[in-house]
């Protein structure tokens, strides 16, 4: 009997824990503040991969916000294996972080940012998330992305864990969620080589092509296998029209103030964002 009272107060401690920094977080969001965890208790910080969904679930409930889809990053093995994560970072995206593919963003609005060319997939009918979601790519459509990666976390405090907790505490932050950007449709996806595709960048004047080859480089497919591995045995449903976004095509560019960003996808289409 001991025992089982022991498990239930354990349980409950793990839930009213997480549910802290949940809610901590989407007050920062909602307030636009910065978390310092050094004011947390070490029960609040999440230290396996299911406290930091649990936590991330308190805090879609704390900022009650609509949900237009998904993205998940770090899907590649070999950033797995670089950054020391045990999988990819998973997180709901909000309709109002949407943006238009010519913007201006003010710098305040999306603190310690990076960007990131992605590929997102579009989702035309209402789907449980498994293994029959693959095989449904004429329900499918994909388009060019930019990820606008975000954090209410104060830095410091935050780099003070290891990598791995790190990303368990992206996690809970909703992946690093910050501004969406959704490009042109790329037509018949399925028959395009979209791992040759370049991406070039003109950052005040600067040019580069900072694009991932290799084992770095991942198709929007191998994403969305990862994304069902992930979620396949918690009955969650893509809806009609949602998206996922599917990971970084490029090394991320730290954002700065006042940077005007010029983006080309070759042959597809073109981004121009100016922070403010």
């Amino acid at each position: 009997m001991l025992s089982i009272q022991i498990v239930i107060v354990y349980i409950f401690n793990i839930y009213t824990h997480m549910k802290n920094l949940g809610e901590l977080l989407a007050k920062s969001w909602l307030n636009k503040t910065l978390l310092n965890l050094d004011s947390l208790e070490k029960k609040d910080i999440p230290s396996t991969r299911k406290e930091a969904f649990e936590a991330q679930n308190f805090f879609y409930q704390s900022i009650n916000k609509k949900t237009v889809g998904w993205k998940i990053g770090a899907v590649a093995k070999e950033v797995q294996e670089e950054e020391g994560y045990d999988g990819p970072v998973p997180g709901k995206i909000f309709e109002d972080t949407f943006l238009q593919m010519n913007t201006k963003i003010d710098f305040n609005d999306i603190p310690h940012s990076n960007l990131e060319c992605e590929y997102a997939l579009k989702f035309l009918k209402d789907s449980k998330i498994d293994n029959d979601l693959e095989k449904n790519l004429n329900q499918i459509k994909l388009f060019t992305a930019i990820d606008i990666t975000s954090t209410r976390y104060e830095q410091t405090s935050r780099d003070k864990f290891n990598k791995l907790v790190q990303m368990y505490l992206g996690i809970a932050d909703h992946g690093n969620g910050g501004r969406i950007i959704i490009g042109s449709e790329i037509t018949d996806w399925q028959k395009k080589g979209l791992n040759s595709i370049k991406i070039k960048f003109d950052i005040n004047g600067d040019k580069s092509e900072p694009y991932f080859t290799g084992t770095k480089r991942i198709h929007p497919l191998k994403s969305l296998k990862a994304f069902i591995e992930e979620f396949k045995h918690q009955n969650i449903q893509i809806k009609a029209n949602d998206y996922l976004l599917c990971g970084s095509l490029i090394h991320p560019y730290k954002i700065k103030r006042n940077d005007y960003i010029k983006i080309e996808y070759e042959g597809l289409n073109k981004f121009e964002i100016k922070i403010k």
